[in-house]
């Protein structure tokens, strides 16, 4: 009777275990869509216009997904316009409003001023993240956006090494948000993303601490890191308000 016992409650903990997976994939709001353009020669201008009018449909169609849009200032892709969805399930693009007719309306109004260069599906990181402000809905100014590519087989690594660093940040004063993402689909495999939210310059001044720098005084989460590691790209990003959508 004991071992039948026993036998009743690891099954009963296994089926909690699964309805707590469940629940959490049809609730978790960590899906992130990142779309890149690059803007034809002389056509911001005019890009700008009709991006604000794409953006006019989706209001008008009560569209209720969040559109963040930034201009990238540095970098490989410096002066490409990027927008983004986040804060949603992955579900939520089974239900977009109106597909074809969005699709339309940005061929008639985008489209002709820019040329789609990637589009890349991340995973938010909860737990190794410090702070959310994307899914919270509370962008910033600018962004120090920085993607990571990780050796195959050594993603268990970097990411304890991710915890140790978010542990080190919540002791850190002043330090600014820093949220990861995990590439889904789109790009290079084993590619993470952090953000690192930036009123301005200054806040340089008052942080600059690299994720190595983070994890100085944990050599075992430092070897972990630089095993990990094998390329980082950095850019900054600045907000733009007026090419963005919050319903």
């Amino acid at each position: 009777m004991a071992s039948i016992r026993r036998f009743s409650g690891a099954w009963l903990a296994g089926v909690a275990l699964v309805v707590s997976f469940q629940a959490h994939a049809q609730t978790a709001r960590d899906a992130a869509h990142f779309y890149y353009y690059r803007l034809s020669e002389g056509m911001q201008a005019k890009f700008e216009a009709g991006y604000r009018q794409h953006l006019a449909w989706h209001r008008v169609h009560h569209d209720r997904l969040v559109w963040y849009g930034w201009m990238i200032d540095n970098g490989a892709r410096a002066g490409q316009f990027v927008d983004a969805n986040v804060g949603e399930p992955f579900a939520a693009f089974d239900h977009r409003v109106d597909v074809a007719d969005d699709g339309k309306n940005f061929q008639q109004n985008v489209a002709p001023y820019s040329t789609p260069m990637a589009q890349e599906t991340y995973l938010l990181l909860r737990d190794v993240s410090f702070r959310t402000p994307l899914e919270s809905r509370q962008p910033s100014a600018n962004m120090q956006v920085l993607t990571y590519r990780v050796r195959p087989g050594t993603e268990a690594r970097f990411e304890a090494a991710l915890h140790v660093a978010r542990h080190a940040l919540e002791n850190t004063p002043d330090a600014p948000p820093h949220t990861w993402y995990r590439l889904v689909v789109g790009g290079t495999q084993s590619t993470y993303v952090l953000q690192i939210a930036r009123a301005d310059w200054a806040s340089y001044d008052r942080f600059h601490r690299s994720i190595a720098d983070l994890l100085a005084t944990d050599s075992t989460a430092l070897a972990d890191y630089a095993a990990a590691v094998s390329d980082v790209q950095s850019e900054t990003w600045t907000y733009r308000e007026e090419l963005s959508n919050l319903p």
